[in-house]
C-alpha cells in the first residue's frame, strides 16, 4: 500500500481511501483484537452514510508484520454501510503497541459541545440523545445503539428549540432537583411541540409546586419523585418521563390524579 515516511519513526502513515473490499480484506489480518461492539459498528457506519465521518487523525493501525492492531470497528463500518471513507493508516508498528492503544480519556458528545463553546454541554447532550432516541422510537431509551455526536449536532440543528428545554432544564433543576434535568429537557422538547402555549405554565409549576387544588397532578408527579428521591428507590430514565407525560395528559384533560403509577415494563404513554 501507498504510505508516506514517518520522520524519526519506523513507523508509516498515509491517507488513503478504503473501499469495502478493501476493508474486507484488512480484517483478514485482525487476528488478535477486543470482542466487536456492534453498536460501535453501527454508529460508525450511519455516520459514514450520511457523511458525517470526519479524517480526524485517528489512524487504522497495522503492525510490522501485517497484523491489524487497531481499526477494527472502522472496518467493519465501511462494509456495513458500503461506501469508500478515507482514512489515515499506519504500518510498522511493534506488535506490542496494542496494548497502549485506546487508553485515553474518550471525548464525550458533551465534550465536543463544550469545545464548540456550548454552555451546559453535558446537560445539552444528555438531552439531545434522549430527543434523538424518542424520535427514533425508542421511548424507553433502552435500544442497543445511542446516537453519535454528529447526529446529535444534527438534531440540534434542525431543532434549535432544544437550547429553550436546556434553560428549563436548569431552571427546574434549580427549584425542584429531584426531577433529572435531562428528563425535564427531553419533556420539554416533547410536550412543547404539542401545545406549546401550554408547556411554559406547566413545567413551571413542575419546578415551583404553586398549585393549590387537591389531587392536582403536579402534586402527584412531584411527590412520586420526591419520595422516590427520598428513599434512594433505582428507576429508570423512562419511568420519570412517564411520570411527566402522564401528569401533563391529566392537567390537559381536566382531571384530577391522586397518584402516578409506572412501573418499569409498563407502556409509555403517548402525550394528548
Amino acid at each position: 500500500m501507498p504510505q508516506l515516511t514517518v520522520p524519526g519513526l519506523s513507523a508509516r502513515a498515509d491517507v488513503l481511501t478504503v473501499t469495502p473490499d478493501l476493508a474486507k480484506e484488512w480484517l483478514d489480518r485482525n487476528v488478535h483484537n477486543r470482542p466487536i461492539r456492534k453498536n460501535k459498528v453501527v454508529n460508525y457506519a450511519r455516520d459514514m452514510q450520511a457523511g458525517n465521518w470526519a479524517l480526524n487523525g485517528e489512524a487504522v493501525k497495522f503492525a510490522v508484520d501485517g497484523v491489524l492492531l487497531d481499526g477494527q470497528h472502522r472496518l467493519l463500518a465501511i462494509v456495513a454501510a458500503g461506501i469508500p471513507v478515507q482514512m489515515l493508516v499506519v504500518t510498522g508498528l511493534a506488535n506490542n503497541t496494542q496494548t497502549t492503544m485506546d487508553s485515553g480519556v474518550k471525548r464525550t458528545t458533551g465534550d465536543a459541545f463544550s469545545l464548540e463553546g456550548q454552555k451546559n454541554s453535558q446537560m445539552l447532550a444528555a438531552i439531545l440523545k434522549k430527543a434523538w432516541m424518542w424520535e427514533q422510537g425508542d421511548h424507553k431509551f433502552n435500544a442497543s445503539y445511542t446516537p453519535t455526536t454528529a447526529e446529535c449536532a444534527a438534531l440540534l440543528r434542525q431543532h434549535p428549540e432544544i437550547h429553550r428545554s436546556l434553560e428549563v432544564a436548569i431552571h427546574v433543576r434549580g427549584t425542584f432537583r429531584a426531577m433529572p434535568p435531562s428528563v425535564t429537557g427531553v419533556g420539554h422538547y416533547i410536550l412543547s411541540k404539542v401545545a406549546p402555549d401550554e408547556a411554559p405554565w406547566f413545567f413551571a409549576r413542575v419546578g415551583d409546586g404553586a398549585v393549590s387544588e387537591p389531587g392536582h397532578p403536579i402534586l402527584a408527579l412531584r411527590a412520586r419523585v420526591t419520595n422516590e428521591a427520598l428513599t434512594g428507590t433505582s428507576v429508570h430514565q423512562h419511568q420519570r418521563l412517564a411520570y411527566l407525560i402522564r401528569a401533563w395528559n391529566a392537567v390537559r384533560d381536566g382531571r384530577p390524579l391522586a397518584r402516578i403509577q409506572q412501573g418499569p415494563k409498563d407502556p409509555m404513554p403517548l402525550p394528548k
